[in-house]
C-alpha cells in the first residue's frame, strides 16, 4: 500500500471540498474543540503527536457521528521563547541552531531570524506546524488561525479581557513573591521557562548559627524541628561568600544569595567578602541548643540555592550522612523524631538499606530523603531532646516552632522556588518579593467556589483526574498575570506590564469563534472595541450604536453574535496531565469569570500522559526528540497516528515504539486485501456462520464507540482492529476461503471496519471505503451503529461452544496423537444440530475420517468407554479412536 500517494490524494480532495470548515447550521447539532495552542519556536515533534493526534481523532470521532465539528488551532507566541531563542541564536548558540535545522529551518531562515527578528521567526514556524499538521491529517479549520501576541485583532481580544476581569475584580495589585529573572527584570510564569515548570514559590525558615567573632550564618530549611539535631554546617570551599549587614546583624552568606535578600524587601549592605575555604574548619554556635559545631567542606553545596550555607542533619537527612562518611569524618548523629517502623536514625537505616555510597547517587539518595520525610512528617513524634515540644507530632508543631524561634530571634525567613528554574533566556531565577505587581485573585472563595462548581458539572476523561483539579483550585493562590519583558498584550491601563503567557492563553477557544470573520474582513483591531467583544460574547450594548462606532456592518457585528453562541461553550479540551496545575484549571477560572451563565463554561476536559520513546524521556542529548513531519515521510501518517493515539491511555504515558508499527501495518495490509477479494466472495444464502459473524460486529462496533466516546482509545481498538480482524479470519476459515463467504456479509463487516479506525487511519480508511463503491467522505460519516436486535444471542453462544471444542479437541490429539475417527456427545438437541453444519469444517481441521454426533443421553450411541457421561452443556464430550 503505497502510504503517501494515498494520504496526498485525500488531503488535496479534502481541502478541494473544505469538509473542515465548519459554518453556523441550526440544523445540526455542533461539537466545538481545539488543538492545545503550540509555541512558535520550533516544528511540532513526536512530544505534541499524542495529545494532538486524541483531539483530531476524537473531532473526526464526532464528525463521523453527524456532529457540526469545529477542530480549531492558533499559536502561541506570548512570553519568552521564541524571543529566547532568536537571543541564543544571535550568540551563535550551537544547540539552538542545531533545534532550528532538525526542525526544518535552513542557514538562510536562521540569517532571517537574526535579521528580522521574533515575529517573521514565529510566523515561519506557524506556517511549518501548519504543514505539518496538514501532512498528519488534522482536520482543522485553518480559517480561524491566530498567532497570540502579533495578532494586532487578538491583541485587543486580549485587552477586553483584562478589563472585564478588572472591572468585576478579579486583577488586583499587590504585593507578593513571584518567581524572578534577573535577566529580564520580569516575573517568569510556567510557559516561559526552560526548567521548573509547576515550580513556584516556598517560604523556608532561615536557622541562625553564629561564630565566635560574631557573625550570623543563616541556613534555610523546611524542616525547623531539626535544628535539635545539627551536627555540623557544609559550606562550599570554592564558592565566594559576603559580609552583609542585614538590620543590627551581620551575616555571611553567598555571593548568590546577596540580590534575593535585596529582592525580598531586605535592607542589604555589603562590607566584605570572604571565600568559603576560610570559614571550612572554625565552629558556630547553634542558637537554639547552644552548642557549638564545626564547618566541614562540601563540594556538593550550590551557593546559588538559598544562601548557600547548609545545615547537617545525619540522623534525619541521607544527603547529610552519606556526605559524612564519604568526607570521612565520624560525627554521632542526633536523633529528634521518633517513627513507627524505625530505629533511632531512619536516614541512615534508609541509605544503608538502599545502599547508597556516595553523594553523586542522587536518584537514589531523592528516594531516600523521600521516603524519610514522608514518614517522619505524617507518623513522626519530636522526642524529649526538642524540650517543650516533645511528643508533639511534626505535621502539627511546624508552625509554633517558626513563630517561637523568629521571636526568640534565633530565626528568620527566605523565599527560594520549590525546585531550579530557568528562564527561557537560560539564566537561573530566583524569587522577588514584588511590589505594585498586578495579580490574578485566585484566592478569592467566591471564585474558587464557582469554579469548584463549573468542575461538579464537568465530564472527565478520565474521571480520576477530576480531583487533581479541585485540589489544584484549593492550592492555588494569587498569581502574577504581567511581566514586563517578552513579547504579549500590554495591560490597557499600565502599559508598562505585559499579559504573561499563562493569562492570555485561557479564554482564546472564544475567540476561535469570530477569527474566521476578523480574518476573512480584515477588520482592525481599531475597530474591535470593548463594546464590540461585550455585544459578541456577552450580550450587551446596543447594535446600532456599536455598528455606527466601530463602522462595522450590523450585519457582521450579528454574525460575530451568532457565531459564538452557536459554537460555544467548548464540548472538549484536551491536554496532557502537566497543563492540569496551570492551564487547565487557569481557563476554568477565567470561563467563570467572564461569563456568569454556567451554559458558557467547558463541558469537558480529556487529560493525558506524557510521551516516551522506547521507555525513555525525550531529550536532545539522547537524539529522540524528532519532528512529526520526519515520522510521516518515513512511515506514512495514519501509522504514525494510530501507533500513538493507541499507546496508552486515562493518563498514563503513551510509549513510542517503532515494533508496534508493524503490527498496524500488517493489520491493514490484511484489510486493503480483503477489499480487493471482497469481489471472490460468491455465497448468497445466509448461514448460522453470517448470523455469527454479525453478532460480533455489533458487539465490536458497540465496544469500541463506548470507549472512544471517553477517549479511551487503545481499548476501543482492541475492538475495532484486534478483535474484528481476527473474528474476520475466523469468519473466512469457518467458510472454507473467501468464495465461501457472503459476500453482503463481508461487505457490511468490512465497511464497518473501515470507518471503526478512520479517525486514526482517515486516508487510508477513505481509500478503502471508496473502493468498497461508496463515493462520499468517510470523514464525514455515517458512524456505524450499533443495533442491539442484529445480535443473535443463541448463536454467539453455539458458536462460543464450537470453539471452545476446536481447543479441546486440540489439547487431546496433542496428548493421544494423531487419531482417526471422533465421536461427540452433546447434552442438548440445540448443541448437537449446531454441530451438523461445520461437521466438514471439522474433518478437515483434524484429518478425521468420519466424526459422529450423539446425545449423550441416545441408548444407540456409539460409545466403548462410557465418555459421554462427562457431557455437560456447553462442553460436549470426546471421544477419539
Amino acid at each position: 500500500m503505497d502510504f503517501k500517494k494515498i494520504e496526498k490524494k485525500w488531503q488535496a480532495k479534502w481541502d478541494e471540498a473544505k469538509i473542515f470548515e465548519a459554518n453556523v447550521n441550526p440544523k445540526k447539532k455542533k461539537f466545538f474543540t481545539s488543538i492545545i495552542i503550540p509555541y512558535v519556536n520550533g516544528n511540532i515533534h513526536i512530544g505534541h503527536s499524542f495529545t494532538y493526534t486524541r483531539i483530531d481523532a476524537y473531532a473526526r470521532f464526532k464528525r463521523m457521528q453527524g456532529f457540526n465539528t469545529l477542530l480549531a488551532e492558533g499559536f502561541h507566541a506570548t512570553g519568552e521563547p521564541i524571543l529566547g531563542a532568536i537571543e541564543r541564536l544571535k550568540k551563535n548558540d550551537k544547540s539552538q541552531i542545531e533545534t532550528f535545522k532538525m526542525y526544518g529551518a535552513t542557514d538562510k531562515d536562521l540569517q532571517m531570524f537574526k535579521r528580522k527578528g521574533p515575529e517573521f521567526a514565529a510566523k515561519f514556524w506557524m506556517e511549518k506546524i501548519i504543514e505539518s499538521s496538514k501532512l498528519m491529517g488534522f482536520s482543522v479549520d485553518w480559517r480561524r488561525k491566530f498567532v497570540t501576541a502579533i495578532d494586532p485583532a487578538f491583541n485587543r481580544f486580549i485587552e477586553w479581557q483584562y478589563n472585564t476581569l478588572r472591572k468585576k475584580g478579579y486583577v488586583i495589585q499587590g504585593t507578593h513573591p513571584v518567581i524572578w529573572c534577573l535577566h529580564d527584570q520580569s516575573p517568569t510564569g510556567d510557559h516561559d521557562r526552560l526548567k521548573g515548570e509547576g515550580e513556584s514559590p516556598t517560604e523556608f525558615v532561615l536557622l541562625k548559627f553564629k561564630l565566635e567573632s560574631g557573625e550570623i550564618l543563616p541556613c534555610a530549611t523546611l524542616r525547623p524541628e531539626t535544628i535539635y539535631g545539627v551536627t555540623n554546617l557544609w559550606v562550599n570551599p570554592a564558592a565566594e561568600h559576603v559580609k552583609v549587614k542585614i538590620d543590627d546583624e551581620t551575616w555571611i552568606i553567598s555571593r548568590e544569595a546577596v540580590q534575593k535578600f535585596k529582592d525580598q524587601l531586605k535592607d542589604v549592605k555589603e562590607i566584605g567578602i570572604i571565600s568559603g575555604k576560610r570559614l571550612i574548619g572554625k565552629s558556630v554556635r547553634n542558637m537554639v541548643t547552644n552548642q557549638r559545631i564545626p564547618i566541614l567542606q562540601g563540594k556538593f553545596v550550590d551557593p546559588a540555592t538559598a544562601t548557600g550555607i547548609v545545615m547537617s542533619v545525619p540522623s534525619h537527612a541521607p544527603y547529610d550522612y552519606v556526605a559524612l562518611k564519604e568526607l570521612g569524618v565520624e560525627i554521632e548523629p542526633i536523633s529528634v523524631i521518633k517513627v513507627e517502623g524505625f530505629g533511632e536514625h531512619p536516614a541512615i537505616e534508609v541509605s544503608e538499606k538502599l545502599g547508597i555510597k556516595s553523594t553523586k547517587e542522587t536518584e537514589k539518595l531523592d528516594d531516600a530523603t523521600s521516603i524519610v520525610y514522608k514518614k517522619e512528617f505524617h507518623t513522626g513524634v519530636l522526642r524529649e531532646i526538642t524540650g517543650k515540644y516533645a511528643g508533639k507530632k511534626v505535621s502539627e508543631v511546624k508552625n509554633e516552632l517558626i513563630e517561637d524561634f523568629v521571636k526568640q530571634n534565633v530565626a528568620d525567613k527566605i523565599w527560594e522556588s520549590s525546585n531550579l528554574v530557568i528562564c527561557r533566556c537560560t539564566n537561573r531565577c530566583h524569587v522577588k518579593i514584588l511590589e505594585n505587581q498586578w495579580f490574578l485573585k485566585f484566592s478569592d472563595k467566591e471564585w474558587k467556589n464557582k469554579v469548584k462548581q463549573c468542575i461538579s458539572q464537568m465530564k472527565f476523561h478520565p474521571e480520576e483526574s477530576r480531583i487533581q483539579f479541585l485540589n489544584t483550585v484549593d492550592w492555588l493562590d494569587d498569581k502574577a498575570c504581567a511581566r514586563k519583558s517578552g513579547l504579549g498584550t500590554r495591560l490597557p491601563w499600565d502599559k508598562e506590564w505585559i499579559v504573561e503567557t499563562l493569562s492570555d492563553s485561557v479564554i482564546y477557544m472564544a475567540y476561535y469563534t469570530i477569527a474566521r470573520t476578523i480574518n476573512e474582513n480584515k477588520i482592525s483591531a481599531e475597530q474591535l472595541t470593548d463594546g464590540i467583544f461585550d455585544y459578541v460574547f456577552l450580550g450587551k450594548g446596543n447594535l446600532k450604536e456599536l455598528s455606527k462606532n466601530s463602522k462595522l456592518n450590523e450585519k457582521l457585528i450579528r454574525g460575530m453574535r451568532e457565531e459564538f453562541e452557536y459554537f460555544y461553550p467548548v464540548d472538549l479540551r484536551n491536554s496532557a496531565k502537566e497543563l492540569v496545575q496551570n492551564h487547565l484549571t487557569y481557563a476554568l477560572f477565567h470561563h467563570v469569570a467572564i461569563w456568569n451563565d454556567p451554559k458558557y463554561w467547558p463541558k469537558a476536559y480529556g487529560v493525558n500522559g506524557f510521551v516516551t520513546v522506547s521507555g525513555e524521556k525525550m531529550a536532545k542529548s539522547k537524539g529522540n526528540i524528532i519532528p512529526l513531519k520526519n515520522l510521516v515521510e518515513k512511515y506514512g501518517s495514519d501509522i504514525v497516528r494510530i501507533n500513538i493515539a493507541t499507546a496508552n491511555e486515562n493518563m498514563d504515558d503513551a510509549d513510542w515504539k517503532e515494533d508496534s508499527l508493524k503490527t498496524f501495518s500488517s493489520r491493514l495490509a490484511s484489510l486493503e486485501q480483503l477489499v480487493k477479494n471482497l469481489k471472490r466472495a460468491k455465497r448468497k444464502s445466509v448461514n448460522n456462520l453470517d448470523s455469527y459473524m454479525e453478532s460480533v460486529l455489533q458487539n465490536c462496533i458497540k465496544g469500541a464507540t463506548e470507549n472512544y466516546e471517553t477517549m479511551k482509545f487503545r481499548s476501543g481498538v482492541q475492538y475495532s482492529i484486534f478483535q474484528i480482524f481476527n473474528e474476520l479470519n475466523y469468519y473466512i476459515e469457518r467458510c472454507d476461503g473467501i468464495k465461501g463467504c457472503n459476500q453482503g456479509v463481508l461487505k457490511n463487516c468490512l465497511s464497518a471496519v473501515v470507518s471503526l479506525i478512520a479517525p486514526f487511519t482517515p486516508h487510508i480508511s477513505e481509500e478503502l471505503r471508496y473502493n468498497l463503491g461508496h463515493k462520499d467522505f468517510i470523514s464525514l460519516g455515517p458512524w456505524p451503529s450499533f443495533e442491539d436486535k442484529k445480535i443473535d444471542k443463541n448463536i454467539l453462544e453455539l458458536e462460543n461452544i464450537f470453539k471452545k471444542t476446536l481447543e479441546d479437541l486440540a489439547k487431546v490429539l496433542k496428548l493421544a496423537g494423531k487419531k482417526k475417527n471422533a465421536y461427540l456427545y452433546f447434552v442438548t438437541d440445540k448443541e448437537l444440530n449446531y454441530f451438523k453444519d461445520p461437521v466438514a469444517y471439522l474433518q478437515k481441521m483434524f484429518d478425521f475420517k468420519k466424526i459422529e454426533l450423539y446425545k449423550s443421553s441416545d441408548r444407540n450411541k456409539y460409545d466403548p468407554e462410557n465418555k459421554s457421561s462427562r457431557a455437560k452443556y456447553g462442553r460436549p464430550a470426546i471421544y477419539l479412536e
